[in-house]
Parts: C-alpha cells; sequence; structure tokens
C-alpha cells in the first residue's frame, strides 16, 4: 500500500515539476525574443487565463448569508472591496467578511497614528457605502498554504454559522484556484458558493506564477 502511494505521488511530482518548467522556460523565452514576441506573449497570455478563471454566475434575486474577501494586497483590495460594494449596493447581501490581517498601515491624522489593516479595510468599505455594522474581519489560524488555510477556515466557519450560501471575491487569474479549494471543503455540505472576479489585472509573470501554484494545489493539496 505504501509502495503503491509513494509511486502516486512520484508521478504527481514529476508532472508538476514538468509543468513548472515549461512554464519557466516559456517565461524566460518571452524576456529573450524581442520585439516579434509580442503576439506569442499574448497567446501565452490569453492560454493561462483561460485555465485560471473560473467564475460563476452571480445570483440574480435571492440573496446570500454572506461575502467573503479574500486577502491580498492593499491595491488588489481595492478591486475586491468595488466589486463586494456593487454586490452589497444591488442588494445582494448584506453581511461582509474580510480576512483579519495583523499590523499596521498608513497614518490617520483624523487618529493621530496608523491605522490597522482591519481598520484600513473597514474604512475604504465604508467609503464605497458599506456600512461598519455589516463587515465583519475573521482571524484565520496560520498557514503555509494561504489560500487553503482560507478555505479550511472559512468553511468551518459557514458550517458552523449554517450558511446555505455565500459569494466569493477573488482576482480574476485566482478563482480557479479558489473554486477547488473551496470545492474540497464544502462538497459534501449543502452549501452554495459563487466565486466573483474583482476585474483586476495581473502582469504575465503573475500569471504564470498562479498557474504554477493551481498545479501545486490540484496535484498535491485538493486530490
Amino acid at each position: 500500500m505504501f509502495n503503491l502511494l509513494k509511486k502516486r505521488w512520484n508521478k504527481k511530482l514529476i508532472v508538476c515539476i514538468a509543468v513548472c518548467i515549461f512554464l519557466v522556460l516559456s517565461f524566460l523565452s518571452l524576456l529573450l525574443i524581442g520585439e516579434p514576441s509580442n503576439a506569442f506573449k499574448t497567446n501565452i497570455e490569453n492560454l493561462v487565463r483561460k485555465k485560471l478563471i473560473r467564475v460563476d454566475q452571480q445570483p440574480s434575486t435571492n440573496m446570500v448569508d454572506a461575502i467573503y474577501v479574500l486577502g491580498g494586497n492593499q491595491g488588489s483590495l481595492k478591486f475586491k472591496f468595488n466589486r463586494v460594494a456593487t454586490l452589497y449596493n444591488d442588494g445582494i447581501c448584506k453581511r461582509v467578511l474580510i480576512l483579519s490581517r495583523p499590523g499596521i498601515t498608513e497614518y490617520s491624522s483624523m487618529l493621530g497614528r496608523n491605522l490597522t489593516n482591519d481598520e484600513w479595510a473597514i474604512w475604504k468599505l465604508e467609503e464605497l457605502g458599506v456600512p461598519k455594522n455589516s463587515i465583519e474581519p475573521i482571524s484565520i489560524e496560520k498557514g503555509f498554504f494561504g489560500t487553503f488555510r482560507e478555505a479550511k477556515g472559512i468553511s468551518r466557519l459557514i458550517k458552523k454559522r449554517g450558511y446555505k450560501s455565500i459569494i466569493l471575491i477573488s482576482s480574476p487569474y485566482h478563482t480557479h484556484r479558489v473554486k477547488i479549494t473551496f470545492e474540497k471543503f464544502l462538497k459534501e455540505h449543502n452549501v452554495a458558493f459563487y466565486v466573483q472576479s474583482s476585474g483586476e489585472r495581473a502582469s504575465l509573470r503573475q500569471l504564470i506564477t498562479e498557474y504554477i501554484k493551481l498545479k501545486i494545489y490540484q496535484y498535491f493539496l485538493v486530490s
């Protein structure tokens, strides 16, 4: 039994390494080719995007129990918050969950100190029309794989609170990994989840990095 499992993991590792090497070499080739590489670069970007983007149709009439905003840097979160505000103001949901992040960010002259990351997030959402009492920062256990950690923690919260539906807001190129990871934790429970895109753009380097992460998740974490 152990030998069978070992062979299975070895095959997965070989496939994953091969995919990663191919993508890295493709990216390096783009750096080495001059002007004629523009069309090739566009084709690679389009090909990788098709593999990465998995967006669900937005719920049309029925409200969902909550929206969860996946973590990211401030630039990424601004795009996600814009999407959240649209959904909230359209009446799709009245409960917004955000990932609680330790640390501080920009200085607030009104408070006379730096805002915490959670304060900054709440402030940005309030500016977009989402009231503070509808926003809830959620603390999640630390882990090496961020999306896996978020999916595990939020899925546990969903089950604990008895939610039947939730919208997940993520960067477009991150949506496929979000979908397969939440499916792992919610597939045996009667929970409808909808993966929605923030509309954020990404460079080719970011796309290739995300594709490598997607393959690692598919072969090692959610299979």
